[in-house]
């Protein structure tokens, strides 16, 4: 992925990162039910910080992606910008500390998910549920992102703002 900045992508810059995401998006771990493993919460992982940083950049460039539905302000997220920045934060990769170690996935507090219209309690006892079929809800504490409804979306909006703006430059 392309570092995030303060300033806004070049069109080369911005063409690779909506491809890479757009690779993301079809990953198999996206098109079944399974169980979250580790290498599936590395594409996650991307995934999140992919779309985050596109929804970033459209704000740099004029427009925040500010949609709200389903983006709950009893945890303080104002728009599914605010949701995106909270999830990247909760999600970690750590490298390895030497060669002879393996890349850690630090997930806090953690990772769940419901495919389809289901339900489910973390360890902790916090519940998390979707009511939506053919949707994908990805938990981390009280955070809940969509794939469809908020992922998707959110990558369209910015990636479609962004073409506009490159393209008038």
């Amino acid at each position: 992925m392309i570092d995030s900045s303060d300033r806004l992508w070049s069109k080369p810059q911005l063409m690779e990162h909506l491809e890479q995401v757009a690779l993301l998006f079809e990953s198999k771990i996206f098109q079944s039910s399974g169980p979250i493993t580790l290498q599936s919460q590395l594409i996650w992982i991307e995934l999140i910080r992919g779309v985050s940083d596109l929804v970033q950049q459209s704000a740099l460039a004029g427009k925040r992606i500010c949609f709200t539905d389903e983006v709950s302000p009893l945890d303080q997220h104002q728009d599914i910008t605010d949701l995106l920045d909270a999830m990247r934060q909760s999600a970690h990769i750590v490298g390895p500390l030497s060669p002879a170690q393996e890349q850690f996935t630090f997930i806090s507090p953690a990772l769940n998910q419901v495919n389809g219209i289901g339900w489910g309690h973390f360890a902790n006892g916090l519940f998390f549920a979707c009511p939506h079929p053919n949707e994908r809800a990805f938990f981390i504490g009280r955070d809940r992102v969509y794939f469809y409804r908020h992922l998707m979306r959110a990558y369209l909006e910015a990636g479609n703002h962004l073409l506009l703006v490159t393209m008038s430059t």
